[in-house]
């Protein structure tokens, strides 16, 4: 048990004993929180007076643990029972056969309030170390949870085994809390109190559990700068794997039955050609537009298309495009372009000096004209470009000689709401594009498309097969729970980050990923920060290195001490 660096993993099954002892488990913990989690509570529960905790850790410690495991087991007691008698506790996991005893549930885990009313009750931290101490002078090993370095100092003090650091409960998952607390907070802690104790105890071992802690990427980034012995696991070796392998497993069955949608003969045929065009997915709402697209294409009618903002309209400006391949597309934005009144020369042109400039409309090199947002033209443009598309010929600006409408009109209006006309669009305008509109469903209505949009996404980024990121089935679940409010523009801004993340996304990896992805500047840091977290992440930069440190910031060597002294990042 006493190795290079330990692993314990607190437990509240035997079948998680036995699974925790095969992946090479040093130690197991048998306490009350280990059994709720197994009830499907958090792990938080075990500190409520929902039931007895020396009670519901014995219901299970003995008959399924300690017959399980052929490693020390140590068992949980407390100290918050009406016969907290440290002799008696020591002596009844003595007699059970238990290699030693962990004050838990611990006081540590309520506030700083609660703990000094318990303190001065005689059930607070100085009571179960007291209770260890006990255990220790009848040969059990002794595990000593502790939350900061006043706490820690009293198991050193006292010469207990083992003194177990806690961040709190963890991160992540179904049932995990909010992460209150940085890996860099965590590693700097854990530096500046392990060094601290062994000072005191050179002996002792000293471990690590909980808070921003989750995988064991973060375990390492810890161990770069904090000289720990081990780490216990709760949530994160008995929980968090459980629901992840449960997830990917139920999700991968349901992800079977999705993809046995039978495809129509002339479906496929839509598919094949919506492929050519940058378009991806077999959704029914989706195969719609699709194939409407392909109808509308063979005309030469303008054309109305509403969507919701990110959703992606290249693909139908390609799917005309082959319609006239010799066609120009040009393309007005009056919502973003600074037009400054030139909008209705470059649609209709300009009469100048009696030379008549032709605008897109007209233009026969052009083939194509694109207008986002036609509700933002001017009234006067609106009304003009109605007449022009109701009549096939328009007069530009200036001139009495009509031209010929010879580029097809493509209107693209952020507005998706099916049988409705953008606000602000002119009553003719909207006449004239009423029968030949084109609604794009959003991302939502598409969920079953994400698996194909996915691997579009990859394919555009030059990434080979071989080198993209496996998404396991719970991750692609998590997904379909989305509403997707970006549409594909957010979905992009998501491969993109995967592409440059791990090879394996669970669903927590997931998670994490679509927050980070959330916003158009992704993961958004704070304009201004507080000293102590500039002083923090310049120590975990410059690797402690005080010199250098106090370089980066600019400050001296002396007013750096004084202010790691202050902040408490300073042993």
């Amino acid at each position: 048990m006493l190795g290079t660096f330990t692993v314990g993993v607190a437990v509240g099954s035997g079948l998680a004993a036995r699974a925790a002892e095969q992946g090479g488990a040093d130690f197991l913990l048998a306490i009350n929180a280990g059994r709720m989690r197994n009830m499907g509570a958090p792990s938080v529960a075990g500190m409520l007076p929902i039931m007895d905790a020396d009670a519901a850790t014995d219901s299970f410690a003995v008959t399924e643990v300690l017959s399980q495991a052929s490693i020390p087991v140590f068992l949980g007691v407390n100290v918050f029972g009406a016969q907290a008698d440290p002799v008696a506790l020591a002596d009844r996991a003595l007699a059970s056969g238990f290699a030693g005893i962990v004050n838990f549930p611990s006081s540590m885990h309520y506030p700083a309030s609660l703990q000094r009313i318990l303190e001065r009750g005689g059930r607070g931290i100085s009571r179960e170390v007291q209770v260890l101490s006990e255990a220790r002078k009848r040969g059990l090993k002794t595990l000593f949870y502790c939350a900061n370095r006043v706490q820690a100092r009293l198991g050193a003090d006292a010469g207990l085994d083992i003194i177990l650091l806690n961040f709190g409960w963890n991160t992540g998952g179904v049932l995990g809390h909010k992460q209150r607390q940085s890996l860099e907070e965590a590693g700097i802690q854990a530096r500046e109190i392990g060094r601290f104790i062994k000072r005191i105890h050179p002996g002792v071992q000293f471990m690590l559990e909980g808070g921003p802690i989750v995988t064991s990427a973060d375990l390492s980034r810890v161990l770069e700068v904090a000289p720990i012995d081990g780490y216990v696991g709760g949530s994160t070796i008995e929980r968090l794997p459980l629901e992840n392998s449960i997830a990917d497993q139920i999700a991968s069955y349901r992800h079977a039955g999705d993809r046995q949608q039978t495809v129509r003969p002339d479906q496929k045929k839509l598919i094949t050609w919506g492929q050519s065009l940058g378009y991806a997915g077999q959704s029914e709402a989706g195969l719609g537009c699709l194939s409407r697209t392909h109808a509308l294409m063979r005309l030469k009618t303008p054309v109305l298309v509403q969507r919701e903002t990110g959703t992606d309209v290249a693909w139908i400006i390609r799917a005309f495009e082959t319609a006239n391949p010799d066609a120009i597309v040009q393309t007005i934005r009056p919502a973003t372009e600074d037009l400054h009144g030139s909008e209705g020369r470059r649609i209709f042109g300009a009469n100048r000096a009696g030379a008549t400039r032709r605008g897109a409309l007209g233009d026969p090199t052009c083939g194509i004209l694109v207008i986002h947002d036609p509700e933002k033209l001017s009234p006067r443009t609106q009304a003009r470009l109605a007449r022009a598309l109701n009549e096939g010929r328009y007069a530009a600006p200036g001139s009495r000689r009509m031209e010929p409408v010879t580029s097809r009109c493509i209107c693209i209006s952020d507005t998706w709401v099916e049988d409705t006309q953008p606000a602000g669009l002119d009553p003719n305008l909207a006449a004239e594009l009423r029968n030949w509109h084109l609604f794009i469903p959003p991302l939502r209505y598409r969920l079953e498309d994400l698996e194909d949009l996915i691997d579009l996404r990859f394919k555009t980024l030059g990434l080979p097969v071989q080198d993209r990121p496996l998404l396991q089935p719970s991750a692609i679940q998590y997904l379909r729970t989305l509403e997707w409010a970006g549409n594909d523009k957010i979905l992009r801004r998501l491969v993109d980050h995967l592409a440059l993340g791990t090879r394996t996304i669970d669903r927590e990896q997931m998670v994490l990923a679509v927050r980070k992805c959330q916003s158009d500047g992704g993961e958004v840091e704070n304009a201004v920060r507080s000293e102590r977290t500039k002083i923090m992440e310049a120590l975990w930069r410059n690797n402690f290195h005080r010199g250098r440190t106090a370089e980066a910031l600019g400050i001296s060597r002396k007013t750096l001490y004084n202010k790691t002294r202050r902040y408490g990042l300073t042993d």
